[in-house]
């Protein structure tokens, strides 16, 4: 049961670490959407299409860098899901942890434990409707009325 401070500050720290990653992956993102608009920009002052420039080596180096800068935004994001899905798993870890106190403080109150809460799941299905009654005959009826004729 001493762990839980520790899980608590490893999930604050990593909480923290999301933070800063977010706010580092919006400010690449934003220098990448830059870079495309100046280079967008530049080929519509520079004229022709960039095939048709005898040229192209400043721009085909600002374009490697731009496709670098988003290489690494992709890295970094992928990094950020992975501190993601470690953080839910300490919150996971952290439950278990909270389930297992609310138990032992029962057992030392003299009290019953109570049972873990289940975590919330699809109600079940509907009960389905009763059939309908079967509709009367009313050919036998229509029958006895013409036999009197």
């Amino acid at each position: 049961m001493n762990d839980l401070p520790d899980m608590r500050a490893r999930y604050e720290e990593a909480l923290a670490e999301v933070e800063e990653m977010k706010r580092s992956l919006a400010q690449r993102a934003r220098r990448v959407a830059e870079l495309e608009q100046r280079l967008m920009r530049q080929a519509e002052h520079d004229g022709p299409p960039l095939a048709a420039r005898p040229n192209e080596s400043d721009l085909s180096r600002a374009v490697a860098a731009a496709e670098a800068e988003r290489a690494l935004a992709a890295a970094e994001r992928e990094k950020l899901d992975e501190r993601e899905r470690t953080i839910r798993k300490v919150e996971r870890e952290l439950a278990g942890l909270r389930v297992e106190l609310e138990q032992e403080r029962a057992r030392l109150r003299g009290g019953p434990a109570q049972p873990p809460r289940e975590p919330e799941s699809e109600p079940p299905p509907p009960t389905p409707l009763p059939a309908p009654p079967p509709e009367p005959d009313l050919e036998p009826a229509a029958r006895r009325t013409s036999r009197k004729r």
